[in-house]
This record gives structure tokens, C-alpha cells and sequence, in this order.
């Protein structure tokens, strides 16, 4: 298990093969494009919940976001060295998937609730110190785990009548943009949806299946993300770049630390 935080100047691009196992990754904030195996390239914003399965190894291409810091726990787990209680539980858990032990890596992700991100905070600031910590940081990861698959595997298997053609990921992509032009002051949920031209289960459906987070969890992520960018340059003060984004200043200090564990004015 890892945590931690890191931030590039520029888009950073990573490339490795996965181990053979299975890979829990919690990303508190930030934003990464990534693919794994033969699988297509998606876009994940933080915070969301990402479990990957590489049977036989295969490759992983992604590519993190510039100038924004993304704060993430990483459990890696080789389904090999696990008790065989505990492998027949995952491979129970992956039969919903319809991916065999043959198959090629595979990608789940959806967003993080409370509870995961509880949970990270939980390991983040582990309160125990000596040898006991590695009991209970044992013990924080498995629950991390079992719970990152639980909520995929939920919104894998919720209702799949909703069904995307091509325009509808256009249309997606146009709702993006359009919230990130009127980030000051987004429309509703409902008047979005009209200006796209799709109902509203489809816009929130659809967004969550394109960018792994609901319209507005993306929006908020964008707005901190462009706060961070200004407020660490010194191109605004911590007031300028909460009203650029569309946050009072007050409200604006609570939810940039919960995001990045940090003050604003930190970044001074």
C-alpha cells in the first residue's frame, strides 16, 4: 500500500505493465486520462475509485494532469499471495464482470463516497505508531478495497437500459464544456440537460460513464483545480481566485482543504 501527494508543471504521461493482481486506486483529487490493456482510454477526476485487474500483466498508459496536486491511495494486491477464503471472494466479486481469469486487464472506476474517503483519511493519518501500524494499515486496505470493488460493481450493475450513441457523447462533452464556460454561474441540472438536448438520466448517467463523476463532483473538481493553478502561481489572491471560480470566500476555504489538505493561503 502507498499514499501520498504529487504535482507536475506539465502533463505527465506514465507507462508500465501491471503486475499480475489487482490494484485499488483511491484518487482524492486531481485528474488522469488512462488505459489499460486493450481497453479505451478514459477520463477519471478525483475524487473516484479505480480497481484494475491484471490477470497476466498488461499494459497501462495514463497521463496526469498539469499544475494540480493529485492526492491518492494505491493498494496493490497479488491474488496469488492472498488466502484462498480471500481470492474465491474476489473472483466471486469479478464474475459480475464477465472477466475470466484469461481475460486481458480490465478497469472499473466510480466516484469515491464518504466512506471511501473516510477511509483514506483513516490510512493518511494513521494514528498508530510501532509495530501495531502495520496491523492496522493492513487491515484499513483490505476494507479499502472490498468497499472500492463493492461501489464499482454497484454502479456497473445498476439498470443498463440507458444507452449512449455517438451524438450522446458529443452532447456529454458539449455539457462539459458548457459548464466550464459558466463555472461562475452553472445552469441547473435540468437547464444544462436542455441545452445539450438530452434528458436529465442521460446527462448524469452518461457523465458519470464518460468522466467518473457526477456533472456537478466534475465541476467543483474543475473549479478547485483552476483555484490551485492561480492561487500557487500568484497570478490572484486567495479571495480573486474563489470568486473566479465561483465560491465565496468562506465556503471556499473549507472545501479547498478538504480537497487538497491544505489551506489556500498556504499556497501564498
Amino acid at each position: 500500500m502507498s499514499a501520498g501527494v504529487q504535482s507536475f508543471d506539465q502533463p505527465k504521461r506514465v507507462n508500465a505493465t501491471l503486475p499480475a493482481g489487482v490494484k485499488i486506486v483511491l484518487l482524492l483529487s486531481g485528474r488522469l486520462q488512462i488505459a489499460v490493456g486493450e481497453g479505451a482510454g478514459r477520463e477519471i477526476c478525483g475524487p473516484a475509485a479505480l480497481v484494475i485487474r491484471s490477470p497476466n500483466g498488461a499494459p497501462r498508459d495514463q497521463v496526469f494532469a498539469a499544475d494540480v496536486p493529485v492526492r491518492y491511495v494505491i493498494v496493490q494486491m497479488q491474488e496469488g499471495l492472498v488466502s484462498a477464503e480471500m481470492a474465491q471472494a474476489m473472483a466471486a466479486s469479478f464474475e459480475a464482470t464477465r472477466a475470466s481469469a484469461d481475460q486481458d486487464a480490465f478497469l472499473m472506476s466510480c466516484s469515491a463516497g464518504h466512506a471511501l474517503q473516510a477511509l483514506s483519511a483513516q490510512i493518511m493519518n494513521c494514528p498508530i505508531r510501532g509495530a501495531e501500524r502495520e496491523l492496522y494499515l493492513g487491515g484499513k486496505a483490505m476494507q479499502l478495497a472490498a468497499l472500492a470493488i463493492s461501489s464499482c460493481l454497484s454502479q456497473a450493475s445498476a439498470p443498463q437500459a440507458l444507452q449512449l450513441s455517438s451524438r450522446d457523447f458529443d452532447r456529454i462533452r458539449q455539457a462539459r464544456e458548457l459548464l466550464i464556460e459558466a463555472m461562475q454561474q452553472p445552469p441547473s441540472l435540468e437547464g444544462l440537460a436542455l441545452q445539450v438536448g438530452l434528458n436529465v438520466r442521460k446527462l448524469s448517467d452518461g457523465f458519470r460513464r464518460v468522466y467518473g463523476a457526477t456533472v456537478f463532483g466534475f465541476l467543483q473538481e474543475y473549479r478547485l483545480e483552476q483555484a490551485y493553478k492561480l492561487i500557487a502561481s500568484g497570478e490572484m489572491s486567495v479571495s480573486e481566485a474563489a470568486y473566479h471560480v465561483g465560491y465565496g470566500a468562506a465556503h471556499f476555504a473549507t472545501i479547498f482543504r478538504k480537497r487538497f489538505g491544505i489551506s489556500p493561503s498556504s499556497l501564498r
